[in-house]
């Protein structure tokens, strides 16, 4: 029975980012969701870019952002960030796609708090990234 629940809040997760403007503009999809787990892709185009050519930091941190908050979300409660820090390890050049791979530290009543590895096509290591969010109302079908 916990399987089949877990299956349903993933799918209203996936429903609600599907239709979201922010996640469409940054070129962000989700390719693996589980309970206290997300895995997901951003395409690499030239609006995210800096300056330099490299992908903009706030792209990154905004990929982070979202895939930590999506995994927080399969607990069935709706989350919002408290914090969040990021090591950009590498510069984010010469890629088609970002992968961002997020894990639950843990998941609290009031807190939770998940780690993000972000690396490109080649499986090479770009940043590292923490994130705590608030756990706030549960989520309506």
């Amino acid at each position: 029975m916990e399987k089949v629940k877990n299956q349903e809040i993933c799918n209203q997760i996936i429903k609600v980012l599907k239709e979201n403007e922010y996640l469409k503009l940054l070129g962000i999809e989700i390719i693996s969701l589980s309970k206290g787990y997300c895995k997901g892709k951003m395409s690499v185009s030239d609006n995210i870019k800096n300056p330099y050519g490299s992908l903009h930091g706030g792209s990154l941190y905004s990929l982070a952002d979202i895939i930590g908050g999506t995994a927080a979300c399969t607990y069935g409660n709706y989350v919002t960030t408290v914090s969040g820090s990021m090591n950009f390890l590498m510069p984010a050049v010469g890629m088609d796609h970002v992968i961002c791979e997020a894990k639950k530290v843990r998941q609290g009543r009031h807190l939770a708090v998940y780690d993000m590895i972000l690396t490109d096509d080649e499986n090479h290591i770009l940043e590292n990234a923490s994130f705590t969010f608030y756990v706030t109302d549960e989520m309506q079908e």
